[in-house]
């Protein structure tokens, strides 16, 4: 079993991390307050050691706190990536400042056998025998694991716990409500997995890859790329990512359009792979292809899971789900069907929004080089502030 790590140190240079602090005590003093983060080790049903992170507003509580779940590929307590300018930032970082200015505490933990590391791009390393154990059943009940927690802390309103869920956590999220419905306040759902992976790897592999062919070539923004747009070529693309690769290797059918029909045609084998249920090379894909660590089995434990309604059609809590049209992971036409099965069933505590120029993240990169909150966030800490007022 791990054991919980030290306090992480600062990596910035100290000038850096002087501007950053001056900055941080700038903000919390123009909120009128600040915040404190304790670090909280606790254990697993199944006695793996967890650790996390809580942040508190200053003022006094008891307050609401929100819980982030954990996704696919497992996240380190502050989830460290690369800043594209030799930097690096905490995407936790983000929630850990906003909340507390909203007074409301915001919990995180790091995932089984994943620990902050010291190698680009994820910072991150993990022990594979325990990271194996991530079933999704595991990671439902880590969930209840760290609401437990979470309700043992000082300052904490146990009636006013939320959970907040990103592409797998999504379904997470909604499972962990769906077991312990009266620990549960509400749910903040974002990127939404509306189906299990059968069908969002189909989705993953062909309308999604083509929303990312699109972004680099349609210059029209039809939905199709012409010839004349892939040689065009303006953000060097075919260059770099596609080694001058000829049109005539998309265009598969030959009509002089590249489609959304042409790309599923490229990814018949790994289609048929879905179909057939050939964990082998799926698990293969995932090894080399995805650009983060999956556990063992983890096709094998997704296929068989309910679509995210079987748990969301449980729930009489408030639910805020938020999509972007340009994910390319899940479908906005899976959530807009959610919304559809909601309102046939009366569920007027769900809310959804959507938003045309956003992808799965709903564009939260941009905040760590900009510091402007994209749009998709700035609903999603208004449903938050909105729903853990006070009666």
């Amino acid at each position: 079993m791990l054991a919980p790590p030290r306090r992480l140190a600062h990596v910035a240079p100290w000038i850096a991390a002087l501007s950053l602090l001056f900055a941080i005590l700038a903000d919390a003093a123009h909120a009128g307050g600040g915040a404190r983060t304790i670090e909280i080790p606790f254990t697993t049903h199944d006695d793996y050691e967890m650790f996390g992170k809580l942040t508190l507003p200053e003022s006094g509580g008891p307050h609401a706190v929100v819980i982030y779940v954990q996704t696919a590929e497992g996240m380190t307590v502050d989830m460290k990536r690369p800043d594209g300018r030799g930097g690096t930032f905490n995407y936790f970082d983000l929630y850990a400042k906003k909340l507390p200015e909203m007074n409301v505490a915001f919990f995180r933990y790091e995932g089984r056998g994943i620990r902050l590391g010291d190698a680009p791009p994820r910072y991150e390393q993990i022990e594979r025998d325990v990271y194996d154990t991530s079933t999704l059943e595991n990671k439902v009940l880590d969930i209840l694991s760290a609401v437990q927690v979470v309700r043992e802390q000082a300052d904490i309103d146990t009636s006013r716990i939320f959970l907040m869920g990103a592409s797998e956590g999504t379904l997470l999220a909604a499972q962990a409500a769906a077991k312990e419905p009266k620990q549960i306040a509400g749910l903040i759902l974002y990127g939404v997995m509306t189906s299990n992976m059968r069908d969002t790897f189909r989705y993953i592999l062909t309308e999604g890859a083509h929303i990312s062919y699109c972004g680099r070539f349609d210059a029209n923004h039809d939905g199709v790329i012409s010839k004349a747009e892939y040689e065009a070529d303006p953000g060097k693309y075919r260059t770099n990512l596609f080694k001058g690769l000829g049109f005539e290797v998309f265009d598969v059918d030959g009509d002089g359009s590249w489609t959304v029909a042409d790309t599923a045609a490229r990814a018949k084998p790994m289609l048929d792979a879905i179909d057939q249920e050939n964990y082998q090379i799926l698990d293969a894909w995932a090894r080399t292809s995805a650009a983060v660590s999956t556990p063992r089995d983890w096709f094998k434990n997704h296929f068989a899971q309910q679509p995210i309604w079987t748990s969301l059609s449980q729930l009489d809590v408030p639910v805020g789900l938020f999509q972007g049209a340009l994910d390319t992971s899940v479908p906005i036409a899976g959530v807009r069907n959610l919304e559809q099965q909601a309102k046939k069933a009366g569920k007027t505590k769900m809310e959804f929004h959507y938003f045309e120029n956003l992808e799965h993240t709903l564009g939260i990169g941009s905040y760590f080089v900009t510091g402007k909150l994209p749009d998709g966030h700035k609903a999603i800490f208004e449903f938050i502030e909105r729903q853990t007022r006070k009666p």
